[in-house]
């Protein structure tokens, strides 16, 4: 019996192997050249991405050298416009909105600073958190100009929820006290500075005047 099991296991391995011989004979080129088909089509994608890659890194590259001469020339504001509008996606452009929307702010031109500011994407990195609290910031400035508190208000939070660079803490929590005063909250106003002062002991003597004991 156990030879008869036997016998028939390999009596059905041989018929496999026949069929897969069979079929690697018929079809076997057709395989071959689909396989390299796949690897070409593989290696085309790679080679695309990698030109995308380098055509970003040039652009990327070009507009950090245009906002290097910005900065280091003390341009007007048009040249750090020119690299928002040229270098549109880089890193670049997105500091470069932010300085624009600056720079309209400071002018009084709320429209247009409300503009670049959009034009602004949270960046990544302790440098890109510092800025992005900048710009919720601003877009807190510009509402206050527009005589608009609460969005103001959701601006400062949000600028101090995305940072914890002192120097930037202290400008924003400050801003955001004197909202709330302005919109008679001296309680939340109270708040804010005890917040402040509880994270950054330092400017206790600062602002220990404006807490209540």
């Amino acid at each position: 019996m156990a030879n008869k099991v036997q016998e028939s296991q390999t009596d059905l391995m041989v018929e496999t192997k026949g069929k897969l011989e069979l079929f690697f004979d018929n079809y076997g080129n057709k395989i071959l050249w689909g396989l390299i088909g796949v690897a070409l089509v593989a290696v085309a994608i790679f080679v695309a991405i990698s030109i995308v890659d380098g055509a970003k890194q040039k652009k990327e590259e070009a507009a950090q050298a245009a906002l290097t001469v910005a900065i280091t020339t003390d341009a007007e504001v048009e040249a750090y416009v020119a690299v928002v509008e040229q270098y549109e996606g880089t890193n670049a452009a997105n500091t470069a909105a932010y300085m624009v929307g600056a720079e309209y702010l400071k002018a009084g031109d709320l429209e247009n600073a409300k503009s670049y500011l959009a034009k602004y994407t949270d960046a990544e990195g302790i440098a890109g958190e510092i800025i992005n609290s900048l710009v919720y910031m601003l877009r807190g400035d510009v509402a206050v100009e527009e005589n608009d508190l609460q969005t103001a208000e959701q601006m400062y939070v949000k600028a101090l929820e995305t940072n914890n660079d002192v120097y930037t803490y202290e400008r924003v929590a400050n801003k955001l006290a004197l909202t709330y005063a302005a919109m008679g909250n001296g309680e939340k106003a109270q708040q804010t500075y005890k917040a402040m002062v509880a994270k950054y002991p330092e400017l206790k003597s600062k602002y220990s005047k404006y807490i209540a004991e």
